[in-house]
């Protein structure tokens, strides 16, 4: 069984079958840091390079995703839908184009955003009862359903809040309930309507990290031919990363690597195989990092 693509996450696909049928559904998707910030192509919108880590300039930052209990591969393009850093709102809910074969690289925006809107942030988290002791609004969640989590850090105090993603319209909003996280979450996941005033112009994020997983070379659909392309880092597929999932192979790319591969996977399709130094070919998943996130290969 392979992954799907579920409205509000990017989940990457190594089955072509099923991107056929996923790109036909076209929409608005969303979704763990390395030193070098890559190349923009040229023609793109501007660039703001924002460090790694987990501390922004003014002792803020903030992190929220979703996570279900599948086996990682199959969560593998899922990215944060929200990332505060360094004085930065990092857009993880993006529009996948809706064409086959499709990108295999999707990029993110940024946005600054004022110390006001930071501290409006932080009001509304401490209204909802989200600094305080509890970090648990989930009740009793049933098996395989999806949970919401929210890292944030304030004044130097880090609170990994864990949360339904909604809720029945009927839950209580008081602080500390779980209706209060679905609205502080609902809140946060609506930043350019609740703060626009308080966020800049919409920039393309250059990422200091990509994560990259390896799939078995993907086969020609509807016709349309393969294309072949030289794999530009000095590993082999056999030696690249870990064994991620049986046949995959996964890895975070930063650095001078990062600068080798990040435009070669820029003008890449689904349908694209990369051959390495020994001849072998492989296909490619690819995802951004975004400030103070792990990644899928850890």
């Amino acid at each position: 069984m392979m992954p799907s693509t579920r409205l509000g996450l990017r989940i990457a696909l190594p089955s072509v079958a099923l991107i056929v049928a996923a790109v036909v559904a076209a929409g608005c998707v969303a979704g763990s840091s390395g030193a070098s910030q890559a190349p923009t192509p040229s023609g793109s919108t501007p660039t703001e390079s924002i460090p790694s880590g987990s501390t922004s300039v003014n002792g803020f930052y903030l992190r929220a995703w979703t996570e279900q209990a599948l086996a990682p591969w199959y969560t593998f393009g899922n990215l944060p839908s929200v990332t505060i850093a360094d004085g930065h709102y990092i857009n993880g809910v993006v529009a996948v184009p809706a064409i086959y074969p499709g990108p295999i690289y999707v990029g993110l925006s940024t946005r600054s955003i004022s110390d006001a809107g930071i501290a409006a942030i932080v009001d509304e988290a401490r209204k909802d009862g989200m600094l305080g002791s509890k970090s648990d609004f989930t009740g009793t969640p049933m098996p395989g359903s999806i949970q919401a989590h929210i890292e944030m850090t304030v004044g130097g105090v880090t609170h990994e809040l864990t949360g339904p993603t909604s809720s029945d319209g009927t839950t209580s909003t008081e602080p500390t309930t779980a209706g209060a996280f679905v609205a502080f979450q609902a809140r946060i996941g609506s930043l350019e309507a609740w703060l626009g005033s308080e966020l800049g112009q919409s920039a393309t994020f250059s990422p200091a990290s990509l994560a990259v997983m390896l799939t078995p070379p993907v086969d020609a659909q509807g016709g349309i031919a393969a294309k072949e392309t030289a794999w530009p880092l000095d590993s082999t597929f056999a030696t690249f990363g870990k064994a991620f999932g049986g046949t995959y192979r996964c890895a975070t790319v930063t650095g001078a690597d990062l600068a080798k591969l990040l435009p070669i996977v820029q003008g890449s399709n689904q349908l694209t195989r990369f051959v390495d130094l020994s001849g072998a070919k492989m296909s490619l998943q690819t995802r951004v990092l975004v400030p103070g996130e792990s990644g899928p290969c850890a």
